[in-house]
């Protein structure tokens, strides 16, 4: 009951200061930073555009039988070791295609940006190096390639 009322006190007084917050514990933290959730206005079209241009497999479809309302796509398939794409159906919110970006790390960034102008996705530019191209809701997606090693 006495935490029920500290929790309803801080909900009405809100958000407390991360400089007075104690450390996480270890045991709470999370494990990795899973992946990135996406809601698209044409699933199939989507699923597509990430396997197709950018070599990604679908790990898990929701519901596993029917219509899928969502793909859970990764680099190996492995849906408990990738970094997922979550690609849902329905509506972008307005100005959803503006959070950010998302980054893939690839061996040829500019081959990457190549391949998504020749299936229609043009990048502004292409360069060796990084690249930013726009999956067909128009999100960002940054075609990172790390520096070559220096000695």
């Amino acid at each position: 009951m006495i935490r029920a009322i500290a929790l309803s006190a801080l909900v009405v007084a809100g958000p407390v200061l991360a400089a007075d917050l104690p450390l996480l514990a270890e045991p709470d933290r999370p494990i990795r930073a899973s992946g990135v959730g996406l809601v698209v206005s044409d699933l199939e079209r989507s699923r597509q555009f990430y396997e197709t241009v950018l070599g990604f497999k679908v790990a898990a479809r929701v519901p596993a039988q029917g219509q899928a309302q969502e793909y859970l796509m990764g680099l190996t398939g492995n849906v408990r070791a990738d970094t997922l794409i979550v690609l849902r159906q329905g509506a972008p919110p307005a100005g959803a295609t503006g959070f950010g970006r998302v980054i893939l790390t690839a061996p040829n960034a500019r081959r990457l940006a190549e391949r998504a102008a020749a299936a229609g996705y043009p990048p502004p530019r292409i360069a060796d190096g990084t690249n930013v191209i726009r999956d067909p809701d128009g999100y960002a997606i940054e075609l990172y390639q790390r520096p070559a090693a220096t000695r």
